[in-house]
């Protein structure tokens, strides 16, 4: 299990300027929403928006903490 706390560390450890937004989807702390917003995400597709986020959230994937996240991503509006 991880915390929301944990999540936006993560994120924000690889991605300093991203504002994140995280929703325990299923209430057991392990399958997340999670919205990110970054200026760094003008410079690529979707894909690699997601990849960015795939790649801060690996380690709590890789030791079980994490199971499952919905990432949505987009770049500030102003």
């Amino acid at each position: 299990m991880i915390s929301v706390p944990d999540i936006i560390a993560l994120v924000q450890a690889k991605i300093p300027d991203a504002e994140v937004n995280c929703l325990d989807k299923t209430g057991m702390s392990d399958h997340f929403i999670i919205h990110v917003v970054s200026k760094v995400f003008a410079e690529g597709s979707i894909m690699d928006r997601h990849r960015m986020v795939q790649d801060a959230l690996n380690p709590a994937m890789q030791d079980g903490r994490l199971h499952a996240a919905e990432i949505k991503t987009e770049v500030p509006s102003d």
